[in-house]
């Protein structure tokens, strides 16, 4: 039955109905044995228990303590032995031996199923720890492409607003393209930041590659000089375009103190003069 892959519970049914079929013939033709061989039946209660079934499991402990009885009770003890002394105390001493030996091979499967456990436990284990391994690898390559990233972005954002230190305390931003104004918020926080930085006392706003300005990057490059002029500093704006002049004066837009100049080299010259009082 076990090499046709039958369920362990239905082959354990007929040698459990063997053992018990031994151990009443026993106690009825060899009563003198029925004492050393009534606990093999605690063989069939421990193999029912590895069915994995709690009614088989009882059913077969029923059964079993109803067997025991019957052959404690039923058993005679005034049958005259046809076994000699020595056969009979050879057979009790057999019979427990084998009963030992059947409890340590079930205690041995027990102890294998542990280290089994215990193995695949131990598997699971490392397949987690790889995994978690590959999981921080992973995460370690997403940070180094999200910090590459942003220093990409930050190189774009440093090409796209260059600040360049003409002298020790003049700065020139050189503007290209067109000034939204996203740019223009950037541009402000990178100037302060960079006078701030240089101690700087003249910043050149250099606008001769801007091709579009509206109300709104006017009201910024103006509020960048304001902010330029409460670090100390003065803002000059150069290479303001006719069609850009032309803007700024349908815009009514105010340049205030802010100076300019037509060129980024007239601006420098402007800068190195003294600031008068």
């Amino acid at each position: 039955m076990l090499t046709r892959n039958y369920p362990f519970w239905q082959t354990l049914i007929p040698f459990s109905l063997s053992v018990i079929l031994c151990e009443i013939a026993i106690a009825v033709w060899l009563p003198e044995l029925r004492l050393a061989v009534a606990p093999f039946l605690a063989v069939v209660i421990l193999l029912a228990s590895l069915t994995g079934q709690r009614k088989v499991a009882v059913v077969a402990t029923i059964i079993c303590i109803v067997v025991i009885i019957l052959i404690i009770v039923v058993g005679s003890d005034n049958t005259v032995s046809p076994i000699s002394t020595h056969l009979l105390r050879f057979l009790q001493a057999s019979s427990l031996m084998a009963l030992f030996v059947a409890v340590w091979a079930f205690l041995d499967q027990i102890m294998s199923a542990q280290m089994r456990a215990l193995q695949l436990a131990n598997q699971r284990t490392q397949e987690a720890e790889s995994a978690r391994q590959a999981a921080d690898a992973a995460r370690h390559e997403v940070e180094q492409r999200a910090a590459e990233q942003q220093r990409l972005l930050d190189l774009v954002a440093v090409l796209e607003l260059p600040i360049l230190q003409i002298d020790d305390q003049v700065l020139l931003a050189p503007l290209v393209g067109n000034l939204d104004s996203r740019r223009a918020e950037q541009l402000r926080n990178r100037v302060l930041e960079t006078v701030a930085a240089k101690r700087a006392h003249t910043v050149i706003i250099d606008i001769t590659g801007i091709t579009l300005i509206d109300t709104a990057v006017a009201k910024a490059l103006i509020d960048t000089a304001v902010a330029i002029r409460l670090l100390g500093a003065r803002t000059i704006i150069s290479g303001i375009r006719p069609a850009v002049a032309q803007t700024l004066v349908h815009l009514n837009a105010d340049l205030g103190d802010i100076t300019t100049a037509p060129n980024p080299e007239a601006a420098l010259s402007l800068a190195r003069r003294p600031v008068a009082a």
